[in-house]
Protein backbone atom coordinates (compact mmCIF):
# COMPACT_ATOMS: atom_id res chain seq x y z
CA UNK A 1 0.00 0.00 0.00
CA UNK A 2 1.30 3.22 -0.83
CA UNK A 3 1.43 5.68 2.31
CA UNK A 4 -0.73 8.36 1.55
CA UNK A 5 1.95 11.42 2.77
CA UNK A 6 3.92 10.28 -0.62
CA UNK A 7 1.00 10.41 -2.97
CA UNK A 8 2.60 13.67 -4.82
CA UNK A 9 5.52 11.39 -6.08
CA UNK A 10 3.85 8.43 -6.69
CA UNK A 11 4.12 8.80 -10.88
CA UNK A 12 8.05 9.65 -9.97
CA UNK A 13 8.55 6.64 -7.84
CA UNK A 14 6.33 3.82 -7.29
CA UNK A 15 5.80 1.93 -3.94
CA UNK A 16 7.56 -1.37 -5.44
CA UNK A 17 10.96 0.95 -5.62
CA UNK A 18 10.85 2.04 -1.65
CA UNK A 19 12.08 -1.44 0.02
CA UNK A 20 15.26 -1.59 -2.53
CA UNK A 21 17.83 -1.96 0.09
CA UNK A 22 20.40 0.61 0.49
CA UNK A 23 23.31 0.64 2.26
CA UNK A 24 24.95 4.14 3.66
CA UNK A 25 28.63 3.84 4.85
CA UNK A 26 29.33 7.35 6.61
CA UNK A 27 26.60 9.10 8.75
CA UNK A 28 28.46 12.78 8.25
CA UNK A 29 27.71 15.96 6.30
CA UNK A 30 26.98 13.89 3.04
CA UNK A 31 25.31 10.17 4.57
CA UNK A 32 23.30 12.03 7.26
CA UNK A 33 21.28 14.16 5.15
CA UNK A 34 21.16 11.39 2.22
CA UNK A 35 19.64 9.23 4.63
CA UNK A 36 17.02 11.67 5.84
CA UNK A 37 16.12 12.23 2.28
CA UNK A 38 15.85 8.96 1.01
CA UNK A 39 13.85 8.10 4.07
CA UNK A 40 11.37 11.52 3.12
CA UNK A 41 10.99 10.19 0.09
CA UNK A 42 9.76 6.92 1.62
CA UNK A 43 12.45 4.38 0.58
CA UNK A 44 12.28 2.28 3.90
CA UNK A 45 15.31 -0.56 3.60
CA UNK A 46 18.62 1.71 5.02
CA UNK A 47 21.21 0.28 6.90
CA UNK A 48 23.79 2.95 7.99
CA UNK A 49 27.50 2.41 9.31
CA UNK A 50 29.13 4.91 11.18
CA UNK A 51 31.47 4.89 14.85
CA UNK A 52 31.93 8.54 14.74
CA UNK A 53 30.48 10.73 17.53
CA UNK A 54 28.75 14.05 17.07
CA UNK A 55 30.96 16.70 17.86
CA UNK A 56 30.25 20.90 17.73
CA UNK A 57 32.52 21.47 14.58
CA UNK A 58 29.40 19.09 13.05
CA UNK A 59 26.37 21.82 13.44
CA UNK A 60 27.25 23.99 10.83
CA UNK A 61 26.74 21.23 7.81
CA UNK A 62 25.48 18.25 9.31
CA UNK A 63 21.49 17.72 9.83
CA UNK A 64 22.07 17.06 13.94
CA UNK A 65 20.98 19.23 16.52
CA UNK A 66 23.17 20.40 19.27
CA UNK A 67 21.75 18.77 21.91
CA UNK A 68 22.83 15.73 19.81
CA UNK A 69 26.49 16.73 21.05
CA UNK A 70 28.29 13.36 22.58
CA UNK A 71 26.10 11.10 21.02
CA UNK A 72 27.07 8.69 18.58
CA UNK A 73 25.60 9.83 15.02
CA UNK A 74 24.20 6.60 13.83
CA UNK A 75 22.34 7.09 17.14
CA UNK A 76 21.11 10.79 16.88
CA UNK A 77 20.44 10.11 13.06
CA UNK A 78 18.27 7.12 13.64
CA UNK A 79 16.08 8.75 16.21
CA UNK A 80 15.90 12.09 14.03
CA UNK A 81 14.76 9.72 10.67
CA UNK A 82 12.14 8.42 12.83
CA UNK A 83 10.78 11.87 14.16
CA UNK A 84 10.45 12.95 10.33
CA UNK A 85 9.56 9.94 8.77
CA UNK A 86 8.38 7.56 11.13
CA UNK A 87 10.93 5.17 9.57
CA UNK A 88 13.00 2.71 11.67
CA UNK A 89 16.44 2.39 9.75
CA UNK A 90 19.31 0.11 10.68
CA UNK A 91 22.14 1.31 12.33
CA UNK A 92 25.80 -0.20 13.27
CA UNK A 93 27.98 1.63 15.33
CA UNK A 94 30.88 0.80 14.21
CA UNK A 95 33.01 0.37 11.13
CA UNK A 96 31.66 -1.21 7.35
CA UNK A 97 33.58 -4.52 7.07
CA UNK A 98 35.75 -5.10 4.31
CA UNK A 99 36.74 -8.63 4.88
CA UNK A 100 34.50 -11.95 4.55
CA UNK A 101 31.58 -9.59 4.58
CA UNK A 102 28.81 -10.90 1.77
CA UNK A 103 26.69 -6.93 1.68
CA UNK A 104 23.01 -8.10 0.86
CA UNK A 105 22.40 -5.04 -0.68
CA UNK A 106 20.96 -3.32 -4.35
CA UNK A 107 22.95 0.10 -3.75
CA UNK A 108 25.88 0.84 -1.46
CA UNK A 109 26.52 4.92 -0.97
CA UNK A 110 30.33 5.53 0.43
CA UNK A 111 29.50 8.54 2.38
CA UNK A 112 33.38 8.67 3.72
CA UNK A 113 35.63 11.52 4.33
CA UNK A 114 39.29 9.56 3.22
CA UNK A 115 40.35 8.10 -0.15
CA UNK A 116 41.68 5.38 1.97
CA UNK A 117 38.31 4.68 2.95
CA UNK A 118 36.37 4.84 -0.10
CA UNK A 119 39.12 2.70 -1.56
CA UNK A 120 38.51 0.15 1.16
CA UNK A 121 34.86 -0.04 0.57
CA UNK A 122 35.45 -0.29 -2.88
CA UNK A 123 37.22 -3.01 -3.08
CA UNK A 124 34.89 -5.11 -0.36
CA UNK A 125 32.13 -4.63 -2.81
CA UNK A 126 34.39 -5.22 -6.27
CA UNK A 127 32.74 -8.46 -8.32
CA UNK A 128 31.29 -9.83 -4.96
CA UNK A 129 28.01 -10.19 -7.15
CA UNK A 130 25.51 -8.86 -4.51
CA UNK A 131 26.05 -5.20 -4.82
CA UNK A 132 24.47 -3.81 -7.80
CA UNK A 133 25.50 -0.15 -7.94
CA UNK A 134 27.86 1.85 -6.15
CA UNK A 135 27.49 5.39 -5.24
CA UNK A 136 30.42 7.89 -4.54
CA UNK A 137 30.00 11.50 -3.06
CA UNK A 138 32.80 13.45 -2.68
CA UNK A 139 32.67 16.94 -1.58
CA UNK A 140 34.76 20.23 -1.27
CA UNK A 141 33.60 23.63 0.47
CA UNK A 142 32.03 23.89 -2.63
CA UNK A 143 32.87 21.48 -5.07
CA UNK A 144 31.20 17.92 -5.43
CA UNK A 145 32.27 15.61 -7.58
CA UNK A 146 29.49 12.44 -7.67
CA UNK A 147 30.15 8.89 -9.77
CA UNK A 148 27.54 5.99 -9.67
CA UNK A 149 29.49 2.50 -11.07
CA UNK A 150 28.21 -0.79 -11.25
CA UNK A 151 30.88 -2.82 -9.43
CA UNK A 152 30.66 -6.08 -11.50
CA UNK A 153 30.78 -4.44 -14.71
CA UNK A 154 34.30 -4.10 -16.07
CA UNK A 155 33.72 -1.04 -17.82
CA UNK A 156 33.01 0.69 -14.97
CA UNK A 157 35.80 -0.67 -12.56
CA UNK A 158 38.62 0.44 -15.25
CA UNK A 159 36.86 3.94 -15.11
CA UNK A 160 36.16 3.94 -11.49
CA UNK A 161 39.76 3.19 -10.85
CA UNK A 162 41.31 6.09 -12.75
CA UNK A 163 39.74 8.18 -10.00
CA UNK A 164 41.19 6.55 -6.97
CA UNK A 165 44.26 7.98 -5.17
CA UNK A 166 46.28 8.36 -2.40
CA UNK A 167 44.95 10.65 0.68
CA UNK A 168 48.17 12.58 0.85
CA UNK A 169 47.60 13.20 -2.84
CA UNK A 170 44.39 15.03 -1.84
CA UNK A 171 43.62 18.47 -1.58
CA UNK A 172 43.79 19.89 1.68
CA UNK A 173 41.10 22.60 2.44
CA UNK A 174 42.09 24.62 6.09
CA UNK A 175 39.79 24.12 8.61
CA UNK A 176 37.77 27.09 8.05
CA UNK A 177 36.74 26.23 4.61
CA UNK A 178 36.18 22.38 4.99
CA UNK A 179 32.08 22.10 4.54
CA UNK A 180 29.35 23.97 3.81
CA UNK A 181 25.68 22.90 4.03
CA UNK A 182 24.64 24.47 1.01
CA UNK A 183 27.14 21.57 -0.59
CA UNK A 184 26.36 18.97 1.41
CA UNK A 185 22.79 19.37 0.60
CA UNK A 186 23.03 20.04 -3.09
CA UNK A 187 25.18 17.38 -2.91
CA UNK A 188 22.63 14.72 -0.83
CA UNK A 189 20.29 15.62 -3.27
CA UNK A 190 22.33 14.65 -6.46
CA UNK A 191 22.09 11.26 -4.84
CA UNK A 192 19.23 10.96 -3.78
CA UNK A 193 18.35 11.41 -7.35
CA UNK A 194 20.43 9.20 -8.48
CA UNK A 195 18.99 5.90 -6.33
CA UNK A 196 15.41 7.20 -7.82
CA UNK A 197 16.69 6.78 -10.96
CA UNK A 198 18.47 3.40 -11.09
CA UNK A 199 15.19 2.09 -8.81
CA UNK A 200 12.63 3.18 -11.24
CA UNK A 201 14.42 1.84 -14.11
CA UNK A 202 15.14 5.43 -15.21
CA UNK A 203 18.94 7.16 -16.66
CA UNK A 204 21.42 7.57 -14.60
CA UNK A 205 24.80 9.55 -14.63
CA UNK A 206 27.94 7.86 -14.04
CA UNK A 207 29.79 11.23 -13.13
CA UNK A 208 28.71 14.29 -12.15
CA UNK A 209 30.16 17.59 -11.42
CA UNK A 210 29.58 20.63 -9.30
CA UNK A 211 31.73 23.65 -8.93
CA UNK A 212 30.58 26.84 -7.40
CA UNK A 213 33.52 28.97 -7.99
CA UNK A 214 33.39 28.09 -11.63
CA UNK A 215 29.48 29.23 -11.93
CA UNK A 216 27.31 27.48 -9.64
CA UNK A 217 26.24 24.94 -12.52
CA UNK A 218 26.18 21.03 -12.75
CA UNK A 219 27.91 18.91 -15.29
CA UNK A 220 26.37 15.65 -16.47
CA UNK A 221 28.55 13.29 -18.01
CA UNK A 222 27.05 13.00 -21.83
CA UNK A 223 27.14 9.24 -21.18
CA UNK A 224 23.72 8.26 -19.53
CA UNK A 225 23.04 4.90 -18.51
CA UNK A 226 19.71 3.30 -18.91
CA UNK A 227 18.76 0.24 -17.39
Amino acid sequence: MYAKHLIRQFDLIPAESLQTPITVIGAGAIGGWTVLSLAKMGYANITVYDNDTVDIENMNSQLYRFKDIGKKKVHALQEIVKDFTDIEIKVVDGLYPLKDNITMTSIVISAVDSMKSRSGIWGANKMNGFVKYFIDPRMGSETALLYVMQPNDKKDIDSYEKTLYTDANAVAEPCTRKSTQYCALALSGLVCAQVKAITTGNNYSRSTQWDIPKGGFMQWTKEMVNE
